[in-house]
């Protein structure tokens, strides 16, 4: 063994700032993996002359909570000596900038966003010594250190891999956060796990990537109005936008409709660089908004060459050809020839009695256990109440922390004027209200009646189902205005104590959601 020194001026600064980078754990991740398939790539044929033609890129990452430490092994070419000083000099671009690896950052830049603390081991193809290197950027940046050891020690020439360790750890993924590094990594690095390139193994884990499930079936100009024959609703594209860009791939509609897992996945080089897993790309215009069917199920591949990515390689640097490529893009999938976007939208499937049944059995049995458990006191606190005398001008609370919509209807010969209104005011206690409202345009005529019904968003009931999702709330909101109307109706009609039900209604489903 001896002792040898990398230099690792002039950018040693530039170290310094790197913890800060904006990564995402899997990003960071990445730039290992992307190393190693560029090494992998470069000395492709020598080592499967070493080894035959079934060589694979093997990349394992161990991640070690108890210590505090993750391990990345590959089983790539390694670092080679006329190499070496380049590999640890801050944005020291390399030789080959075709690959993955390009801007000479990948790995220091990972490393110190995980750990102050980190030594790679390395033993290239053809060489029969192991090179060993240690980073303590602390006493880097304290004594100012411009030249690093490192030791060698005799190894076998055929040997080949690199060993990064990172010790204190202090950006550690954990539970369900090393599920999500999981995903991510195994849908930015599909195409070469399906080419059967790399094999990709996180904690203990073999990554496989799963082929989402296209739909095949008879086009929806509207809802439930199937027309024509089954299709199989996949387009190829292919566009050349310039000289040197092109754009390549498919659109499809999923199968079964995810929200996490729609969207586009935009590829360079082979490899996922902006929407992988639950972070799909999404433009507004072509997607619509989040509650919309399209947004849940169109998604794609697009693999486009000759644009240029971050150095972080977060996403891709955009400009007037990329955004002109999308316009064409959708216009090509909402033509009458193939009217993807459109199906996307309008599809629906017709849930069958088995479907039923199951999410019916679920909603029966959460419910019916919960209101074992807090209905009776419930029931007892609200019929031990006083009931009150019907009145027939109620005035609702106003407020001016909520939104309404206002409308005219006529019934029983009475013209009404009712508002539909949300309010998102804590002092407001009940979920539903009706009463004299305050119209925003009023009309000044006697003959006609002025009503509102009020749901609260922030009732714990509220809070508890919908959140602010406004495909959730819409149906509740149809149910509760549907109430409110029964109600006056039924007061119009003559009946009596209306608006107990209400009351009493309110007072249950507070103690029942509060329980």
């Amino acid at each position: 063994m001896k002792n040898n020194k990398v230099n690792i001026r002039p950018n040693v600064s530039i170290l310094s700032v790197l913890k800060f980078l904006e990564y995402e754990t899997w990003f960071a991740l990445a730039e290992f993996v992307d190393n190693a398939i560029a090494s992998f790539q470069e000395n492709e044929q020598q080592l499967k002359k070493l080894h035959g033609d079934d060589f694979k890129l093997k990349v394992v990452i161990e991640i070690n909570d108890p210590e505090g430490k993750i391990t990345i092994r590959d089983n790539a070419a390694g670092i080679e000596e006329d190499n070496y000083a380049r590999a640890f000099r801050a944005a020291e671009i390399p030789n080959d900038t075709s690959g993955l690896s390009e801007f000479g950052m990948g790995m220091k830049s990972a490393a110190c966003w995980f750990s102050d603390l980190w030594t790679v081991r390395t033993s290239a193809l053809g060489e029969n010594y192991e090179k060993l290197v240690k980073f303590d950027m602390n006493q880097i940046f304290e004594d100012k250190i411009e030249e690093l050891e490192y030791t060698t020690k005799e190894t076998n020439s055929n040997n080949h891999y690199t060993i990064i360790e990172l010790y204190n750890v202090n950006k550690m993924p954990r539970r369900k956060g090393l599920g999500k590094v999981k995903s991510h990594l195994t849908s930015i690095y599909r195409e070469f796990i399906r080419k059967d390139i790399l094999t990709l193994i996180v904690d203990n884990v073999e990554l496989q990537y799963k082929e989402p499930k296209i739909l095949t079936e008879k086009f929806q100009q509207k809802p439930y109005s199937p027309i024509g024959e089954p299709i199989y609703w996949k387009k190829e594209i292919n566009f050349d936008i310039d000289d040197n860009l092109s754009v390549h791939g498919f659109v499809a509609i999923r199968e079964k409709a995810s929200t996490n897992e729609a969207g586009f996945a935009l590829f360079r080089r082979g490899r996922v660089i902006e929407g992988s897993f639950d972070d799909g790309f999404r433009p507004d215009f072509i997607f619509g908004a989040p509650n919309s069917y399209r947004y849940q199920r169109v998604f794609g591949e697009l693999h486009l060459n000759g644009f240029d990515v971050s150095f972080t390689k977060k996403g891709i640097q955009w400009d007037e050809n990329l955004e002109i490529f999308l316009r064409l893009l959708k216009d090509d999938i909402s033509s009458t020839a193939f009217p993807l976007l459109q199906q996307a939208e309008n599809y629906r499937v017709r849930a069958t009695e088995k479907d039923y049944k199951k999410s019916g059995v679920k909603a029966l049995d959460k419910t019916v256990s919960d209101f074992k458990d807090t209905a009776p006191k419930a029931i007892e606190e609200t019929f031990e109440k006083p009931s009150v005398q019907e009145e027939d001008e109620t005035p609702l609370i106003q407020t001016d922390k909520s939104i309404q919509k206002d409308f005219s209807v006529s019934f029983n010969k009475i013209n009404w004027n009712i508002s539909i209104e949300l309010s998102y005011d804590p002092s407001l206690n009940d979920l539903f209200e009706v009463g004299n409202h305050l119209i925003k345009n009023p009309i000044n005529n006697k003959s006609i009646r002025q009503i509102g019904i009020r749901l609260s968003l922030i009732h714990p009931f509220m809070i508890e189902y919908t959140g602010t999702d406004n495909s959730k709330i819409e149906p509740i909101l149809r149910i509760i205005a549907a109430l409110g109307l029964a109600e006056i109706i039924a007061k119009e009609s003559g009946a009596k104590m209306q608006g107990e039900i209400r009351r009493n209604f309110n007072e249950l489903i507070t103690k029942i959601s509060n329980a």
